[in-house]
């Protein structure tokens, strides 16, 4: 924390917190290797309340995506769990901590939209799994911690911005050798098969071992298509809007946007 950063010369506080008590040193250890790279994913702050997600051991060597929250304390921050899944996925030899999503942004006052990765490989099919959160979209009311999933079908959804002029979402997500994709997602009266966005079963990319043979037209099995993919993957990161017309995507592939 600084109080004044407009001078040439900023000195920060540090900001006491209990965030080792959620994912700590011998945690990231469990992570050397680089398909399981644990983390926190995002931090969003609104009406003086911070939020962050990041890798849950839920049980032993098992994982998903939680939430944490606090009120904003310049002297020592004590964040409580919001959200965490009933469900995780064991380390394996597929497993990836990288495919986690964890995008927070505001929907209203009293909810977060929260995206969840599926976590490598073997756990892809958790995607279509509506008792599962993995490959999801979700809403988490901020007040009774209850949720609802919003879509299904999404990989690795590390972008996330919530267009309240026009009320939809529009979601990024990385796709697997090729594919990366952008999403939209409507706020609407449709049943929750009709917002599903395909992955597993559909993608512009290609699977990189094993798995099932994947369509690459969505339309034909039912799927919502893409607004853009991109093939070759471009490293798709976080989508925001800049002005009242344009929407702009990173890409750390290419160190642009």
């Amino acid at each position: 924390y600084s109080e004044n950063i407009n001078n040439e010369k900023i000195e920060f506080k540090q900001v006491k917190n209990n965030l080792n008590s959620f994912l700590n040193k011998k945690q990231f250890l469990k992570g050397s290797k680089s398909e399981s790279r644990f983390s926190f994913k995002d931090l969003t702050i609104s009406d003086n309340l911070i939020f962050v997600s990041y890798t849950e051991e839920v049980s032993k060597d098992c994982w998903n995506t939680g939430v944490i929250f606090s009120k904003i304390n310049f002297k020592n921050i004590n964040f409580i769990k919001l959200f965490s899944s009933t469900d995780c996925i064991k380390q394996n030899r597929k497993f990836n901590a990288q495919e986690a999503g964890g995008r927070i942004v505001m929907f209203d006052k009293n909810h977060i939209l929260l995206s969840i990765g599926t976590y490598g490989r073997k756990s892809g099919h958790l995607a279509q799994d509506i008792s599962s959160n993995n490959g999801k979209i979700i809403k988490i009311n901020i007040q009774d911690t209850s949720f609802e999933i919003i879509s299904l079908g999404h990989r690795n959804p590390e972008g996330l911005y919530y267009d309240k002029v026009n009320n939809f979402l529009l979601e990024s997500e990385h796709g697997p050798a090729g594919g990366d994709e952008i999403n939209m997602i409507k706020f609407n009266k449709l049943s929750l098969a009709e917002k599903n966005y395909g992955w597993p079963l559909a993608s512009y990319g290609a699977h990189y071992g094993d798995e099932l043979p994947i369509s690459k037209s969505h339309s034909e099995k039912a799927f919502i298509e893409p607004l853009k993919y991109f093939v070759p993957s471009i490293g798709i990161s976080e989508i925001t809007k800049v002005g009242k017309k344009t929407y702009v995507a990173a890409s750390m592939a290419n160190k642009a946007l």
